[in-house]
């Protein structure tokens, strides 16, 4: 769902900035939000690659 909002709220402002006179900032916020999906899709696929593994102590140093 976060990444379909993104995805194409980032193309109406794409657009947006086509058609506007002063478009700076549509484009400003365009890429803005394209790189946020870029962040959501690498954490999900971060999030599915990584093994469901639990970690064990370290065994205590004997002095």
């Amino acid at each position: 769902m976060k990444t379909k909002l993104l995805f194409w709220s980032a193309i109406v402002f794409f657009v947006l900035g086509l058609n506007a006179r002063d478009s700076a900032l549509f484009y400003f916020f365009s890429i803005h939000l394209f790189m946020l999906l870029i962040g959501v899709l690498l954490h999900k696929l971060a999030q599915k690659l990584q093994p469901d593994e639990t970690v064990e102590p370290l065994p205590e140093a004997s002095e």
